[in-house]
């Protein structure tokens, strides 16, 4: 496990103060995308989403079966797959297996799906988070895609 998120990210947040809202752009983006349809994973890739990027993951929903098969993970985002949670429901989990906790609702919902919660990390810290899910179509139809977005930062005295 790495002993400390703030040094991954080289701030006190998980991700900068700047970013906190970055699940509202990422789904101003999706609904510019749309047009009327579900974006395609292309269509928002011609978008212009900047360093949200970085906090991205993509699913392919046909080829994930038991576990979310990642077409893109965002360079900053992957690496909470190294960051665990502590619990009894969480035991196992990475920060980035909580953020695709939410797949299946963005697909059922068609729509973007959005969650904010506090989890807990296994040194104790609390971390406020924020997350979003949208379905993304190839043909404008039939969702074949979901989109994750997610960010956040330590809670006060975490």
């Amino acid at each position: 496990m790495l002993s400390d998120v703030g040094e991954l990210f080289d701030a006190p947040a998980v991700a900068p103060a700047k970013d906190r809202r970055l699940t509202r752009r990422v789904v101003d983006v999706w609904a510019r995308a749309a047009r009327g349809h579900f974006p395609s994973w292309q269509a928002m890739q011609a978008a212009d989403l900047g360093d949200d990027a970085d906090w991205m993951f993509v699913v392919d929903c046909e080829k994930s079966v038991g576990f979310p098969y990642f077409v893109f993970v965002g360079g900053r985002l992957a690496k909470l797959a190294d960051v665990f949670l502590c619990g009894a429901d969480q035991l196992g989990l990475s920060l980035l297996d909580r953020a695709t906790a939410d797949i299946a609702a963005a697909r059922e919902r068609e729509a973007p799906h959005f969650r904010e919660e506090t989890l807990v990390l296994c040194d104790g810290r609390r971390i406020l988070m924020r997350a979003v899910t949208a379905p993304l179509a190839d043909d404008g139809e039939t969702v074949s895609h979901v989109l994750g977005a997610i960010n956040g930062r330590f809670a006060p005295n975490a």
